[in-house]
């Protein structure tokens, strides 16, 4: 990156910028080569500015959530990621003036166990189906994220949205479309929309009834995943009626390895890294159990975790 443009970044951006910054602390995986640059955003006016310096110097960029469902590659990335800061991870009663129609406003920042802590403490229930998972708020809304047959999508009444080329919008319920493990509308023309907050729908219960679901809900959790080695969650998306933990089981994929990663022995639909694995470990890996599967049963599984 050009001396000029790094100056330019560092008078827009409100925290100092962290150049050449390895990415795996930031992923859950934990790998990946560094960035140019990563910047830890506070305002939709700073992320404006930020966005059109990235076009005016042609500089590619990337938004990273809290590193989940994420692989790095080993080279890094070539351009500047972005991350919310806690000026848009803030968490806002709206209305609770009906109790089964309650309104919060969170910060796409917002890591999902907060809210969901936050939750609990105030007798909110509608969430307890993200107990355990990690993320933030903003990048479970993208992917849609789901368990317990309980999906975001269902809680979400609307979204504050930013993009370069429509600025800052709010987006209804009425004109969000959600799919399996993703946000099918998040584009405009070629851009991405960035969730900036969203309004979700929450009502009114007995604190000691929600604490007592998200236990149970972890506890599951424990048991069916890895407890001990770094990953990106489920790593494949599920095909339709099937689960993709089965197959790739049923084709003797558990605990295969490649260099530093393995399928894991406890739930076959995660990848997980022993300790040194590579992306490239993580890749040879998935194109291994890929082609198992579909050598033993004609089903192309799908990665659910994106690639950087």
């Amino acid at each position: 990156m050009k001396k000029l443009v790094r100056e330019q970044l560092s008078r827009l951006a409100e925290n100092p910028i962290q150049w050449d910054c390895p990415l795996a602390p930031f992923t859950t995986f934990g790998i990946g080569g560094p960035a140019e640059a990563l910047i830890v955003v506070e305002s939709v006016k700073e992320l404006s500015a930020l966005l059109h310096c990235f076009a005016d110097n042609s500089l590619n960029w990337r938004f990273l959530g809290k590193g989940s469902n994420l692989l790095v590659a080993d080279s890094g990335f070539a351009g500047a990621v972005l991350l919310f800061g806690q000026g848009l991870a803030e968490i806002t009663l709206v209305d609770d003036s009906e109790p089964g129609a309650i309104r919060v406003r969170v910060g796409a920042g917002c890591s999902l166990g907060k809210l969901l802590n936050w939750c609990v403490g105030k007798g909110y229930s509608g969430l307890e189906f993200v107990s355990g998972i990690p993320g933030s708020l903003g990048g479970a809304v993208v992917m849609n994220a789901g368990a317990w047959g309980g999906e975001i999508e269902a809680v979400v009444d609307s979204l504050t949205v930013f993009s370069m080329t429509s600025g800052e919008e709010l987006l209804s319920r009425e004109e969000l479309e959600f799919d399996y493990r993703r946000w099918v509308n998040q584009k405009v023309g070629n851009e991405k929309r960035l969730v900036v907050s969203a309004d979700i729908r929450l009502a009114r219960e007995d604190a000691i009834d929600i604490q007592e679901r998200c236990r149970k809900y972890l506890q599951q959790r424990k048991i069916r995943q890895p407890k001990v080695q770094k990953n990106a969650g489920s790593f494949f998306r599920n095909p339709p009626g099937d689960s993709a933990g089965r197959l790739i089981d049923a084709s003797g994929c558990k605990g295969k390895c490649c260099g530093g990663a393995m399928v894991s022995p406890v739930h076959a639909n995660f990848l997980v890294n022993t300790g040194d694995a590579t992306a490239d470990d993580v890749k040879q890996l998935m194109e291994m159990v890929v082609n198992q599967v579909y050598k033993d049963t004609g089903i192309i599984l799908q990665p659910e975790v994106h690639f950087l």
